[in-house]
């Protein structure tokens, strides 16, 4: 997909998308409600027209639309399936025929054949007869993907697939879909506003801001080097804290941060190189709860304001000396009230820094804290 723009009269929904998946890869695009990534999923469907910009699939055409040409192929011909939000399976009918609705041009054979692979692949080989009313929801979905799949389409769009599940099955089940995308080697994007939902499913994600694609990137990559502000706060939790370019290393609240080459010297050490701002440049440095470290030795303490039980572990509200706050996972195992003092270990192996127009994000990996 390359340049795409959609929209409605003088609305700009989606404007300027452009990413690839290779054959077998899981994307998603991930973003609040109004960013644009359903209109951009329905017009990769053939769903919505486009404005500009060129959609191929497997090297074949599908859209193109600039200033000297206007081509696009019916949804019908796409080779696309496609599971909605609200499953759209046909009550009327049991489980196996809804599977086998859009098989009408197999023969009697291959469709009953291919029936029942999709059957035993969603685990539902029991329930070819009922009805989607006799179905649990989570079920209901696995008959929507089923059916989606046995045409074998060449790119599955799922919208919103789990929305109407609770927390619990909505992420065991994406866990579930992937496996079998996988072993089908489908090529597929869904769309979705949960990021656990996106990770836990997703090879390559999204995240979708205004009609723009703010990064297309893997979920680790998203979460340890954001390339924006607003990639680093939607995706995951966390805090910015400020900081200074100091002789080669960033004075922060939580301690100098030096910036690690991938090299040593003689005996061993790491060698360290300069950020690259002036000295004294102001600077945001983005701090994940897994970054601060609960450690009862550390003579570096920080006060408790606010903890969230999360049954494993604790998430608490950090303020340091000088009142800025930072998040940490702490086990539960360890009991600290709101108003005590802990001891914390700054472990920072991703250092993000933003520049003070909040624009551009520079990232290192594998960085140590002198």
């Amino acid at each position: 997909m390359q340049d795409l723009v959609v929209g409605y009269d003088d609305t700009t929904v989606v404007n300027g998308l452009s990413l690839t998946l290779q054959q077998g890869e899981i994307g998603c695009f991930l973003g609040y409600s109004g960013c644009g990534k359903t209109t951009a999923l329905r017009a990769i469907a053939g769903l919505e027209p486009t404005r500009l910009g060129i959609i191929t699939l497997n090297e074949q055409c599908l859209t193109e639309k600039t200033t000297s040409k206007s081509y696009a192929v019916s949804p019908a011909k796409r080779g696309m399936g496609m599971v909605f939000q609200d499953y759209a399976l046909f009550g009327h009918l049991s489980v196996a025929k809804n599977i086998a609705f859009g098989l009408n041009k197999w023969s009697a054979a291959d469709k009953k054949a291919r029936v029942a692979e999709m059957l035993s692949l969603v685990e539902l080989s029991e329930h070819a007869d009922k009805r989607p009313s006799e179905l649990s929801g989570g079920q209901q979905q696995r008959v929507a993907l089923a059916r989606a799949l046995a045409p074998k389409p060449q790119l599955l769009l799922l919208d919103e697939p789990f929305s109407n599940l609770d927390v619990v099955l909505r992420e065991s089940l994406a866990m579930n879909v992937r496996d079998i995308l996988k072993r089908t080697n489908t090529t597929a994007i869904l769309v979705t506003h949960d990021q656990n939902e996106a990770f836990a499913l997703a090879d390559k994600v999204g995240v979708m801001h205004q009609g723009k694609l703010e990064q297309w990137a893997t979920p680790t990559e998203l979460y340890h080097e954001p390339v924006s502000p607003f990639v680093a706060e939607f995706v995951g939790e966390g805090a910015m804290i400020d900081g200074v370019i100091k002789e080669g290393h960033v004075e922060t609240a939580l301690g100098d941060i030096y910036r690690r080459m991938e090299c040593y010297d003689e005996v061993g050490q790491p060698q360290y190189c300069d950020y690259d701002y002036p000295n004294g440049t102001p600077i945001k440095v983005l701090v994940r709860p897994d970054d601060v470290i609960h450690d009862d030795d550390s003579t570096q303490t920080a006060l408790v304001i606010g903890r969230v039980f999360r049954g494993a572990n604790y998430l608490y509200r950090l303020q340091l000396d000088d009142g800025q706050t930072v998040l940490a996972l702490v086990s539960s195992h360890h009991n600290h009230e709101v108003g005590s003092r802990i001891g914390i270990l700054p472990m920072l192996k991703h250092v993000v820094v933003f520049d003070e127009k909040n624009i551009n994000a520079t990232t290192w990996s594998d960085y140590d804290r002198s």
